[in-house]
């Protein structure tokens, strides 16, 4: 026996087609015939339709009415302004997107109160460098290159040293001299070219020298930056960031940080706590560079005496049959507070090189 089932209106009616005999069939008859009756007539013509097929029949009627009218009417039943429902607007997350169903928006604002800061940028000339002397970590392998190679592994290791070799503030390193013109910002600009060489070393050069600014030998105007705000700028402030007057540059693994603008007291400022807490903060910061403060030379000047208690590391810079013993003594009994202080001759005449280098003293000429 085979069940057809058809639906109109609220009821339902089942019909009963048998291929069995006919008592069955008149007993069935016998029982409802206006029903099969009136189902039979409704397969016959199957003008009223089923309920999905009613159903189906007026939707597709508002359908084609809303988009006549552009849903003019206000109707929520047709297509397009089902589709217009959905359809987000202009900057806004679609809806189902992952990111609305996890809760967080597409784009997270920001933090209130938070400030915002551009860094700085510059680009340096390293061809330039380059001819006038300078190592820059993508010239060419020559004497000095690799005078500071040599110079930089022991400053290298001892900055990021740990268990009982460990020096505190190791990745603070003064270079310095007892005297003007002895090379310490020559010496400072290698030292940081050849660190940030280093494919996993980082470099801030930190211009601390403010008696030379805009004379041309500071290490600032040796790699072309204009002196702006910095150091001196962040001791006088509190309320300036370290991040504000950082600068970074082309060279990927370096940073600047220049002496800042001149003030009438840079000596006050460099022994105030000021200059303390700012050095403690460079350490704790940036625990993952090397910073290299450029200062003025010991005898001349006392911010260096008072840097030696915050760093790890001093390079100092003695001139080759220049620099008086006396004079190298005086500033290392200043620089006392500093436990770890390196000496390196500087200006030495070639024939001294024959005996650091051998027979690679002519190779590198």
């Amino acid at each position: 026996m085979r069940h057809l089932r058809r639906s109109s209106g609220d009821q339902s009616e089942a019909i009963s087609r048998s291929q069995q005999s006919e008592p069955v069939a008149a007993a069935m008859n016998k029982t409802s015939p206006d029903v099969i009756q009136r189902a039979a007539e409704r397969l016959r013509d199957g003008q009223n339709g089923t309920l999905v097929e009613k159903a189906a029949a007026r939707y597709k009627e508002r359908t084609q009415y809303s988009t006549r009218n552009g849903g003019a009417n206000g109707s929520t039943n047709g297509a397009a302004q089902q589709s217009t429902l959905v359809k987000p607007r202009p900057n806004q997350t679609p809806i189902g997107s992952p990111r609305q169903v996890a809760g967080r928006p597409a784009t997270p604002p920001p933090l209130p109160g938070a400030k915002g800061r551009t860094t700085k940028r510059v680009t340096i000339d390293t061809i330039k460098l380059q001819l006038a002397g300078y190592v820059t970590p993508s010239g060419e392998r020559n004497r000095v290159v690799e005078e500071y190679r040599v110079i930089k592994r022991p400053l290298i290791l001892n900055a990021f040293a740990s268990g009982t070799n460990k020096i505190r503030n190791g990745n603070l390193i003064m270079v310095t001299s007892a005297r003007p013109r002895e090379g310490k910002s020559y010496t400072a600009v290698n030292l940081a070219m050849s660190m940030a060489s280093e494919t996993d070393v980082k470099v801030l050069l930190v211009d601390s020298d403010m008696y030379m600014q805009g004379r041309g030998d500071d290490s600032m105007s040796i790699l072309g930056v204009d002196q702006e705000e910095g150091l001196l700028d962040v001791l006088s402030d509190p309320s300036k960031d370290l991040s504000d007057v950082l600068i970074r540059t082309n060279i990927p693994n370096l940073s600047l940080l220049p002496a800042g603008r001149r003030t009438a007291n840079p000596t006050e400022l460099f022994a105030s706590n000021r200059m303390g807490e700012v050095v403690e903060e460079l350490a704790e910061r940036y625990p993952d560079r090397v910073i290299i403060f450029d200062t003025p030379p010991v005898l001349a000047a006392s911010e260096p005496s008072v840097l030696a208690m915050h760093v790890g590391q001093v390079l100092f810079v003695v001139e080759a049959e220049r620099t008086s013993q006396s004079a190298i003594e005086s500033a290392l009994s200043l620089l006392s507070q500093c436990h770890h202080i390196n000496l390196m001759l500087n200006k030495a005449h070639d024939d001294l090189g024959a005996e650091g280098f051998g027979s690679y003293t002519d190779y590198y000429q």
